[in-house]
């Protein structure tokens, strides 16, 4: 069984420690694995923000997100897949990664310039925006359904365990077109 099979496996059970003691031998095994570093952040930021745990481990889950975050991102900075993925991530609870909305939103611009013919890059662009503005939603569920519709970006999302779901999961609602009503 491969490291996301086993990770899967714990997250399912919500066994929040072997899931997080799996990713650091992971990752220190491999230290250039980017999937490992973004598994790791968005199992951190997932479990503190949607899941329930033992308060008493509040400080030691908040500290790990925050060595995990500032560590890959000394690595992987300039990697288009690494930023539009941390970005996402980062939106959802930006201060647990002690930074601002903005700083999130703008890794994942940046990855967009790195690679403006990424349609998953370009959606990310307008969706943390304010849906309010009717452009803004008509280029999310645009672009949400070309994203589901190329098989690379499928592809990728399955690769990236419970994280991809939930991007699977988010371009799926703004590719409904229920949305707009």
């Amino acid at each position: 069984m491969n490291w996301k099979e086993q990770l899967l496996k714990f997250e399912q059970s919500k066994d929040w420690r072997s899931a997080i003691d799996l990713l650091q031998t992971i990752i220190r095994e491999n230290s250039s694995s980017i999937d490992a570093y973004l598994s790791m952040n968005y199992l951190l930021m997932n479990l503190l923000v949607e899941e329930d745990y033992n308060s008493d481990e509040y400080d030691y889950y908040t500290n790990l997100l925050k060595k995990y975050f500032v560590e890959s991102y000394a690595k992987f900075s300039q990697i288009p897949e690494y930023l539009f993925f941390i970005g996402k991530i980062a939106c959802i609870s930006e201060w647990y990664f002690d930074i601002k909305f903005e700083e999130a939103q703008r890794m994942m611009k940046k990855a967009a310039v790195l690679e403006p013919e990424n349609v998953l890059y370009r959606w990310a662009i307008y969706s943390d925006f304010d849906m309010r503005d009717s452009g803004n939603k008509e280029k999310v569920m645009l672009y949400a359904k070309e994203a589901l519709r190329d098989e690379t970006v499928t592809g990728v999302l399955n690769a990236k365990g419970s994280l991809g779901k939930y991007l699977e999961d988010t371009l799926t609602f703004w590719a409904n077109d229920d949305v707009s009503k």
